[in-house]
């Protein structure tokens, strides 16, 4: 059996699709749990009144999407455990077909990126080198993967520690702890863009310096194994790089701090920057002059050029 978490605070114009998506999921056997993470409910609270359905609702009023999944992972009694962020869907045989390569850890996948404006983005898929996909964000997102129940409960469950890279650190216990990660190349799970209350953009400058953290800590272990190869030390310093463009419209002193960490002295080309000519104003200006450059535009196309398209 496989059990479906959807956790939730008050995402109430989300929560019935995401429902409805899990319910239509084609499984011989399988238990919905639904766990509302809001501090206070008012009595009588019945989000899921009208849906005719043998679910189970739980209220976890201690804040955080770990604590949210931790509880349903407690109440849950699958085989295997399938996430689903309310604002996300997944399609009818998503299940099913990563159930075929099931092991005793985790399955993964793409998403599918959906805009507002209707467009979509297939998500970032680095299969063959599974410790590249997790140094540079390549598995999916935590609604297209699929997790055995068992061994999370071994592991102690989703993170206290971390507010956002919550399935690579996870992703990374597992794989640092033996257990295998599994790739199947189905795009079945649709994360949905939200206008606000999206915790990705509401953490934007604790998920950049989290996001550098995990992959140093990541980084760190492979040295220590010998699992260090120049592939993989580029992906690290790709992902990092991304990640101190972020951090320094955020933070720059601290993103300066860790540029000179990885980066001073040594050769080095940014990779899919998605911004024309970048590689080549780095290498001409540095780091410092290029992002200032690129900051005061941002700032000044926001404020005076709304109209202008920006890119996914």
């Amino acid at each position: 059996m496989t059990s479906i978490i959807i956790t939730y605070i008050d995402e109430h114009d989300f929560l019935a699709e995401a429902v409805h998506s899990a319910m239509e999921q084609q499984l011989d056997a399988m238990e919905l749990i639904v766990v509302c993470n809001k501090t206070n409910l008012p009595d009588g609270y019945d989000p899921l009144h009208d849906l005719k359905s043998n679910l189970k609702f739980i209220h976890e009023p201690a804040p955080g999407s770990a604590q949210a999944r931790n509880t349903g992972l407690r109440n849950a009694s699958g085989e295997w455990i399938q996430y689903l962020d309310v604002d996300d869907l997944i399609l009818p045989e998503k299940i099913k077909h990563q159930l075929i390569s099931a092991r005793n850890g985790a399955i993964v996948s793409q998403h599918i990126f959906k805009f507002l404006d209707g467009s979509t983005q297939v998500s970032k898929w680095l299969p063959d080198d599974l410790w590249i996909g997790l140094l540079n964000s390549g598995l999916g997102s935590t609604s297209s993967m699929l997790f055995h129940r068992e061994t999370l409960i071994k592991l102690g469950g989703w993170s206290m520690t971390y507010q956002s890279h919550q399935e690579y650190e996870l992703l990374f216990r597992l794989a640092s702890s033996g257990y295998e990660i599994s790739t199947v190349d189905h795009q079945e799970t649709i994360v949905r863009e939200r206008i606000s209350g999206s915790i990705t953009l509401d953490t934007q400058p604790v998920r950049a310096k989290e996001g550098i953290q995990l992959r140093e800590k990541i980084w760190e272990y492979l040295v220590q194994n010998g699992l260090d190869t120049p592939a993989r030390k580029n992906a690290f310093l790709q992902y990092i790089f991304r990640q101190l463009r972020g951090l320094y419209r955020l933070d720059r002193k601290e993103a300066m701090k860790i540029y000179r960490k990885y980066f001073s002295g040594h050769s080095f080309t940014p990779e899919k920057i998605g911004i024309p000519f970048y590689a080549f104003l780095y290498h001409g200006f540095g780091f410092n002059s290029t992002e200032r450059v690129f900051s005061i535009y941002s700032k000044v196309r926001n404020k005076y050029l709304p109209f202008l398209p920006k890119n996914h």
